[in-house]
């Protein structure tokens, strides 16, 4: 009589999965110094990525949008350039230009977390070589946020695309208003659903 030997249950393969950062980690590797603090590196889908380097335009361009918007901001709100935002636990972007809640950025909540969505009224990316990403991944991560206001300024094109009424479709973030403005017109600045002041365009980019 033939003996039938029954083997335990076979042991599936298996591959080694990636490992995704949160925020929390990401911070702690910052003030470490595990990542040098020369570098603009920023989290996305729980992954680290580098900002590519400013151009001559982009340099110009953001220095111009400093002082455009700085003198015409209310009280109670703050320009940063490229300051970390918290928008969920595995993305923190590096928007080129943020403004944040606090006349004084020194007065912002807690020292020990980066501004979320529910701090920003307005994120603006320079768009020199970056504009495919600016108007996909990072429009849909901002929306999806609930960013109220996203500004992507089209060097190449002379144009500046102001993005507005953010909401979500099957799980993904849009912008249902986009309005273009060009030389010899100004884009309204909006922050807490209140029109603030109005930006030539001629003052940013020409």
């Amino acid at each position: 009589m033939a003996t039938v030997i029954e083997s335990g249950p076979s042991q599936a393969a298996t591959a080694d999965a990636p490992f995704p950062l949160t925020v929390d980690v990401f911070a702690r590797m910052v003030e470490s110094g595990l990542i040098p603090r020369d570098r603009r590196v920023y989290l996305r889908g729980g992954r680290l990525f580098e900002k590519m380097g400013r151009t001559r335009a982009h340099g110009y361009v953001g220095a111009a949008i400093t002082r455009a918007i700085t003198r015409r901001l209310p009280d109670g709100w703050s320009l940063r350039p490229e300051s970390t935002i918290e928008i969920d636990p595995s993305d923190a972007p590096l928007p080129d230009f943020s403004i944040i809640r606090g006349a004084n950025p020194l007065d912002f909540g807690p020292p020990d977390r980066y501004p979320r969505p529910a701090d920003v009224g307005l994120l603006i990316e320079v768009a020199v070589t970056s504009l495919r990403d600016d108007l996909t991944s990072a429009l849909e991560l901002y929306a999806r946020a609930s960013i109220p206001v996203y500004w992507v300024v089209d060097v190449p094109s002379k144009r500046l695309l102001v993005h507005t009424e953010p909401r979500i479709i099957e799980g993904r973030g849009t912008y249902s208003r986009v309005e273009t403005i060009r030389g010899g017109e100004s884009a309204p600045l909006v922050l807490d659903g209140q029109e603030v002041a109005r930006i030539p365009f001629d003052e940013i980019l020409r």
